[in-house]
């Protein structure tokens, strides 16, 4: 079965920031969603586009980097069918 997961947790982690500096860059004004989204393994099966958006404009004000939708989140497909 395909699926689709999230990959904040290792992207934070590979450039050194924390949910917390993330959470203040976006702007989200409830920090436990970007606490949820970052945690490993638990990560929410859904999100809004205006959050998902709130995620990366955080991340290219943190890392100055072009971070798109891709750097956040992988669809692995399913080979067997």
């Amino acid at each position: 079965m395909s699926y689709t997961h999230w990959k904040l947790a290792s992207l934070l982690a590979e450039r050194g920031f924390s949910a917390y500096a993330l959470a203040k860059a976006s702007g989200i004004s409830q920090p436990n969603t970007i606490y949820r989204i970052a945690k490993p393994g638990h990560e929410p099966k859904r999100v809004d586009l205006p959050t998902l958006t709130a995620v990366l404009d955080g991340l290219r004000k943190l890392t100055g980097e072009d971070i798109q939708i891709a750097d956040v989140l992988e669809y692995v497909p399913d080979l067997e069918s």
